[in-house]
Order: structure tokens, then sequence, then C-alpha cells
């Protein structure tokens, strides 16, 4: 006989059964309408197994529901996002505009860092490139070099100092005493005398004012009729010694080896001799041309012995009474002087630019110029950046811009990723450089 349950352990006081003795598992709880949850609150540690998806949001009326429970989509897909680039490439845009209006060397702020290469301070290394006094970097360097030319009109201000002072001089050739006039001018067709008439002492230099001005004439061209005049008015003496001091431009010497020629104009009486030296050595450069009743035409002659080095001297013994007049300077010889060199490849890198914090990611604007054919973004100028301090860069895919000014071009890039660091570089390369296509970087915003 099966012995009766004592249901007094099971039903409580009342008559109710207690519903801490009640265990469910999930298959004996039926479906609950979500309308039905009207008040209360269920603990956000129980939503997690809970489907709420046909839960009206009308029933949410209260309370809250915790954040781990909110996922990132369901805010994200709310809201607008935002992009800073174009504020940042305006403010770059700014910063290269008065760092290039004031001449300023370069410099950082707490984001950014901008060189418009008023100098060399933020550039740590060049290779095949420079920078230039005009304040711009490219593929070139600067060498001394040497090469035959025939200095004249088309060249010669290259080459010659045309700011020198005691250019020209007279000196007796003969004893005698030097206080008698001797007339300098530049005289035109219609024979104007160079400086209102002005007559130069014996021995008085032509002032330096007007010396370019009587280079000009010296080497003009032959047709011209722009041409210099030389009168010695001195009856009393033999001769009279006119200096013509060719001095040239720091770095540059001149070593006649050629034809030396001239056109004499209009002249009257004769020379006695012309000679052509070296300032520096004293040594004569050729023989004299003797001398010639009237000059007038083309004359020329070869010059031998010619000085090693220094500025030139063309002498002229003039006769008492006498004047003429010439142009078209011609002078071959081989000259040394600075040159440049445009090399087919070559970069520089900046200094490295400390950032307030580790990034890792940058950007950069760039300003550049077309010296010479047109160079294609990211294949003739290429940009590279570094957060950590140059031992891994990353190439950037430079985006054109509007101009920055009238024939300077622009160009950026943004958020370019690369190695976390806190020392920032960049580095530019040049390729396909050449004297048919030269860039020219001028300036340079980097964002971080």
């Amino acid at each position: 006989m099966t012995k009766a349950r004592d249901l007094s352990k099971i039903i409580g006081a009342g008559g109710i059964i207690d519903n801490t003795k009640i265990t469910l598992d999930a298959n004996e709880i039926p479906n609950i309408d979500a309308g039905k949850i009207t008040s209360g609150s269920i603990a956000s540690a129980r939503l997690g197994n809970i489907d709420l998806t046909n839960l009206s949001a009308s029933n949410l009326t209260s309370g809250s529901i915790a954040d781990a429970r909110v996922p990132a989509s369901a805010v994200s897909q709310h809201a607008t996002s935002f992009d800073d680039n174009a504020i940042v490439n305006d403010l770059s845009t700014i910063a290269l505009r008065q760092a290039t209006n004031e001449n300023a060397i370069a410099y950082n702020t707490n984001s950014s860092f901008v060189d418009v290469f008023q100098d060399s301070s933020g550039i740590a290394s060049h290779t095949t490139s420079s920078r230039n006094a005009s304040e711009f970097v490219s593929a070139t360097t600067t060498g001394i070099g040497t090469s035959t030319i025939t200095l004249n009109a088309s060249n010669y201000q290259t080459y010659i100092d045309i700011t020198a002072d005691d250019m020209m001089s007279v000196r007796n050739h003969s004893t005698g005493s030097e206080s008698n006039a001797q007339h300098y001018s530049t005289a035109q067709a219609n024979n104007t005398d160079f400086a209102s008439g002005s007559n130069y002492q014996a021995g008085q230099a032509i002032a330096n004012s007007h010396e370019a001005t009587l280079l000009g004439y010296m080497f003009g061209s032959e047709s011209d009729n722009s041409t210099y005049e030389i009168n010695n008015n001195d009856s009393s003496e033999t001769h009279r010694l006119i200096y013509h001091n060719i001095k040239f431009k720091s770095g540059v010497t001149f070593k006649p080896n050629g034809t030396f020629s001239f056109n004499a104009k209009n002249g009257t009486g004769n020379w006695n001799n012309l000679e052509f030296y070296s300032i520096n050595s004293g040594n004569f450069a050729s023989s004299h041309l003797g001398s010639e009743s009237s000059p007038n035409g083309v004359e020329s002659f070869q010059v031998s012995n010619s000085p090693t080095s220094g500025n030139l001297s063309i002498r002229i013994y003039h006769n008492a009474n006498n004047s003429y007049m010439f142009n078209a300077l011609s002078i071959a010889g081989d000259v040394t002087a600075p040159t440049t060199v445009v090399s087919a490849t070559g970069n520089f890198i900046s200094n490295a630019i400390t950032a307030s914090s580790s990034t890792n990611k940058m950007g950069a604007i760039i300003t550049y110029q077309n010296q010479a054919g047109t160079n294609t973004l990211n294949t003739d100028i290429v940009l590279q950046l570094s957060a950590d301090n140059g031992s891994t860069f990353q190439t950037a895919t430079l985006t054109a811009l509007p101009n920055f000014a009238t024939g300077i071009k622009m160009a950026k890039v943004n958020d370019l990723a690369v190695s976390a660091g806190t020392q920032l570089k960049y580095k530019i390369l040049f390729a396909n450089q050449s004297g048919s296509k030269e860039a020219r970087i001028r300036g340079v915003s980097l964002q971080y």
C-alpha cells in the first residue's frame, strides 16, 4: 500500500503552494505577450536571454537600459559622420601663405609643422638636391665648371660684375701733367655725351653709377647706334693710356684664348696700340693691333700668351687730338664659374618633429612649381611620411588641390597610416628630372 504524501510540506499556510518549491524548465514556461508587461522591471542581467524583438516601444515608459545592452551599431546608424580634413587642409594652406608672406623660418605647432625654405633649418639631409636662396628645394647641385664661350652682348652680364667700381680710368703714357681734361663719353647717333657732357679729369674713374651703362655701350650690338666714345684732347702729350678694367663676379675667372674683336665707328686720328692683359698677374695677353688711321669697321686679332686667372683689362694708347667710338666687343675664351646641375633623381628629408603624443596617422600639404616641363604627382614628385624617426617611411598618394598662387601648384594627403611614434619626418623624392623637367618644392605643411 502506497504511503500517502504529506501535503503539508508542499502546501503552506492558507492552502497556497510556495513558489520557491516550484522548479520549471524553459519548455514549461509559456510565451508571454509583451503587452502584458505593463509595470515593474526586469533585471538587466536577465535581458541577455530574452528576445525583445516584438516588444512595443510604447511599453518602455520608464527605467533605463544598461549601456552594455545597447550595441554600437544601434547608435552609429543614426549619427552623421564628421570629416575634419577640409578644415585641417584650409588651416595648413593658411599657415603656408602666412609663412610665405612673412619669410618665416621653419616652425611647428601642437599638431603641424610648416616650412617654406626661407633657410635650411628645417632640413636634415639632401641627396643630389639643394635648397636655393630663392626659397625652394629641387634636384639640383651647384659646382664649378669650365666651358668655352664667347663673351659678348648676349652673356656678359652673367659673368661680369656690372656694379664694380673703377672700371674705367685714364693715365699718362709719357711725361707730363695729368691735369688736362680727358673727355669720356658714350655717344649715340647724335653724339650726345655721357653724363650730360661732363668732362672727366685725367686719372679719374668713371662714376660707379655710369659703369653699367658704359658696359652696355661697349658690348652693344654692331648695328646699335649706342657706342662708347673716347676723345684725347691733350695736344701736349704724345699719348694717353686708357684702361678698360673688366671685373668678373665672385667665383668667376676668364681666360682669353681666341679672337678678340669689336666694331670701330667714326674714328679720327689713329690709335697707337691696343693691348689686352690680366689685372691680377700683369701679364700681357696679346700683342697690340698697332697704329691704325681713322679706324672704322670690325677690328679683330687672336689672343696669345693668355693670362691664367683674374680680371681683365683692355689698354688703349691714344695719340693726341684723336677720338674713336666702338661697340660689339667680343672676346673668346674659357670661363670657370659656378654651375647648376639638374640630377635625374634626388631627395631631401626633414628634421624630426616631436609630437606631443604617439601618432599613427599623418597628412601634409605641399606647394610646388613646374620650373620646366610638367611634373606628375606620385611619379616625378613623391611624398613619404614617418612617425618613427624615419625608420619606416610610408608612401603617400598625393591629390592635386587648386593652385596656391600663380604658377605655384598645391597637393595634399590626409590620414596616411604610419608606424606609430612621436618623431615625425617627411621625405620628398624627385624622379625623371632634367633640363626639360624640373620640379621646385616651395613649401610643406605637415599634419599630425
